[in-house]
């Protein structure tokens, strides 16, 4: 771009500290564009999940200045907060998550995204290739790992050590992000050491910011709505639904 600069700075007249200061930050925008686009296609975030999208006034125990004030991150991924997000299937747990970690992105944080599931079963590969100390550090360069679905982690003791020993490895160090149907007190369905859910929980929730999402299923009312179809009173709906049921 500096041809263009120079032809515009020699027609206006610029000194050259301005030609200079012109030509440097547009070098340094162009930087922040291409890491933006690195760190969103390393991320692996739902498509379309945005806090634009998202219907806050569908959940209205989330403060959108609460969540707009998280989305800075300077004030708890330094410290290596996290944040856990709970409440039943379909209660938009998920595209907040996703919306979040976009918007942290924006900001200038590197983020990763994935079914918790998944992960735990590359753990579970990288500890039979002895290798799994390594696989955790590779982890370390992301700010933010958003653990999606925890609850539908099985229990078993070699997919739940795993999973333990990530939650051990970021504490105090790196933040979480964690989408749960299930509260603590079900997390025995987890982990199946007593001892271990309570480590674990222990070390999730010393720096943590909780939402309870506990709100209808955003699926389940789309359905009834379709069910109900246009014109139909809402008794309709709720036959319909006793019908479901």
């Amino acid at each position: 771009m500096w041809p263009q600069f120079a032809e515009q700075a020699d027609k206006e007249g610029w000194p050259a500290a301005r030609f200079l200061a012109a030509i440097t930050e547009h070098e340094l925008a162009e930087r922040d564009r291409r890491r933006i686009e690195r760190h969103l296609a390393e991320a692996r975030l739902l498509p379309g999940k945005t806090l634009d999208t998202f219907a806050f006034e569908a959940v209205p125990m989330i403060s959108k200045a609460q969540v707009m004030a998280i989305t800075a991150g300077d004030s708890w991924l330094e410290k290596g907060a996290n944040l856990l997000l709970f409440g039943p299937p379909g209660g938009g747990k998920s595209h907040l998550a996703s919306a979040i970690g976009l918007a942290l992105i924006e900001n200038g944080w590197r983020v990763l995204f994935t079914r918790t599931t998944d992960l735990v079963q590359k753990l579970q590969t990288a500890r039979r290739d002895l290798a799994l100390e390594n696989a955790l550090a590779k982890l370390d360069k992301f700010h933010l790992l958003i653990l999606d679905d925890l609850a539908y982690v099985t229990k078993d003791q070699a997919e739940t050590s795993v999973l333990f020993e990530l939650i051990s490895a970021r504490y105090e160090r790196r933040s979480m992000l964690i989408t749960a149907n299930q509260p603590f007190g079900e997390w025995g369905k987890v982990f199946p050491d007593p001892a271990m859910t309570l480590a674990a929980v222990d070390r999730l929730v010393h720096h943590a910011t909780i939402f309870e999402m506990n709100v209808e299923s955003y699926r389940r009312r789309e359905a009834m709505e379709r069910k109900r179809g246009p014109g139909r009173p809402a008794s309709y709906a709720t036959s319909a639904n006793s019908v479901a049921d």
